[in-house]
């Protein structure tokens, strides 16, 4: 199959989907983490519950994009692998 052509379809068959999962988990990452920082920074309950409230709403936001993501992966990716076979 040759090294170029093994890499073109490694290419295609993982970057659609990564291009949006990537940033997802690092954006849930650092959402995490500044949940975290303003838990320790400040005590007071109604700023917790406004942060706790925060992080969810984004974390459920996060959640639609990672659904797109695997559809993307189901759909589009399988798709281009197809076409891609016909072309080696």
């Amino acid at each position: 199959m040759g090294l170029s052509k093994g890499l073109l379809f490694i290419a295609i068959s993982i970057l659609a989907q990564n291009i949006i999962f990537i940033p997802v988990i690092l954006a849930l990452a650092v959402s995490g983490f500044k949940l975290y920082k303003s838990i320790i920074k400040d005590n007071r309950k109604e700023n917790i519950k406004l942060e706790i409230i925060r992080h969810t709403l984004f974390s459920l936001v996060m959640l639609v994009l990672l659904a797109i993501a695997s559809l993307v992966e189901i759909f589009v990716s399988t798709n281009t692998l197809k076409m891609c076979i016909k072309y080696f």
